[in-house]
This record gives structure tokens, C-alpha cells and sequence, in this order.
């Protein structure tokens, strides 16, 4: 190969990073810190041991068996965090400082409910590979109507309740600050007062 491809190879690979970087996200590093939840389907992967590569459903309970392994908690930990954990305790017993690598395959259905004068009041489904915040979340209900009370947004998590006002919402935009959805998350947005 001769100088000038070589140049142009190079002057290529550069490009492509460059272009890399300006592109959004991809679902793994959007998903990186998903935790994992009952009934998800996660792939394992042990480098070098191809008898133990397998997909493992999450059970109700929030544990795998793998391999020698049996009921290992996985629930709510990233598969990074589910990494480290199979690499100790295969380490422990069977295998040599093993290299393990894990990815969730399928989230299992997880919801949240938003009520009240929205287009399509009920149950919106929250996907695995994205946050959502609650502005979104009531997107995905079809919006608001024109009863609604934009200023007087209920939203319960764990039996606790704030109201919220749908201009405040809009405003947040850095991500700590951001209240994103959770399955179980109950949104009512109250009527407007004629």
C-alpha cells in the first residue's frame, strides 16, 4: 500500500470518529445505567467458554441461575454491576479470573399510568432503553386536552405525592434535576375550573 492511501485511510478513520461524536447516543450508552428488573431477558457471556454463553430470564423473585451459580440477585443492579458480580463468583470456584459480559436483551413490560383529561388516559408503556420524564409521559397519553389544568400535575411514586405545573416541567433540563418515570408512577392531571 502505497503513501497516499495510507493518508487517505487515515484522514477517513478521523472523519468517521469525528462524525461519531455529533451523532446521538446509541441504545448502550443510553441504556448503561438501566437496572434490571423482573422477567427481563439478559444475555451472558463468558469469553473463552462457549458451553456457558446463554440468554437468562430475570426471575419474578430478581434472580438468575447461571452455570454453577443458582439464585444470584440481579434486580436493580446494570448489567455492568451483574458483570462484576458472575466475575467473583465464578472466579471464586470454577473459573480463572473469567471475563463475563452482559447485555439485556428484552425489558419486560413496564408502565406507568397517567389519568385525567389526556387524549388516551391508562396505561403508557416505559421503555427499558430510554428514560422518560413526565412531560413525555404525557405525551405518549395522546397530551393534554383543553380541560386540563396544566398548572395542577399530580404525580405519585411510592405512595407520595407533589403537584407539579407543566410550565416548571418544561424548564428543567438538566438531568438531575429531571423527574423521570418509573413502572408504578401514577400521573392525574386535574380538570380545568370554568
Amino acid at each position: 500500500m502505497n503513501d497516499f492511501c495510507r493518508k487517505w485511510i487515515v484522514v477517513f478513520a478521523l472523519a468517521v470518529c469525528q462524525l461519531g461524536a455529533l451523532l446521538p447516543q446509541s441504545r448502550a450508552d443510553v441504556s448503561a445505567d438501566y437496572k434490571i428488573s423482573p422477567l427481563d431477558n439478559i444475555i451472558i457471556d463468558v469469553v473463552g467458554e462457549k458451553d456457558l454463553n446463554r440468554e437468562v430470564r430475570v426471575s419474578s423473585g430478581g434472580t438468575i441461575t447461571f452455570a454453577w451459580l443458582a439464585n444470584v440477585e440481579v434486580k436493580g443492579k446494570t448489567a455492568s454491576e451483574v458483570e462484576q458480580i458472575l466475575r467473583e463468583l465464578l472466579d471464586r470456584d470454577y473459573l480463572v479470573e473469567p471475563t463475563v459480559m452482559v447485555a439485556v436483551k428484552d425489558y419486560r413490560s413496564r408502565e406507568a399510568t397517567v389519568l385525567g383529561p389526556v387524549g388516551k388516559p391508562g396505561a403508557v408503556a416505559l421503555p427499558g432503553e430510554q428514560k422518560l420524564n413526565i412531560v413525555e409521559v404525557i405525551a405518549r397519553a395522546g397530551g393534554m386536552t383543553k380541560f386540563a389544568n396544566e398548572n395542577k400535575i399530580k404525580f405519585t411514586r411510592a405512595g407520595k405525592t407533589q403537584t407539579l405545573s407543566l410550565e416548571e416541567l418544561k424548564k428543567v433540563v438538566e438531568p438531575e434535576k429531571t423527574i423521570f418515570v418509573e413502572p408504578g408512577d401514577l400521573i392525574e392531571i386535574t380538570e380545568r375550573v370554568f
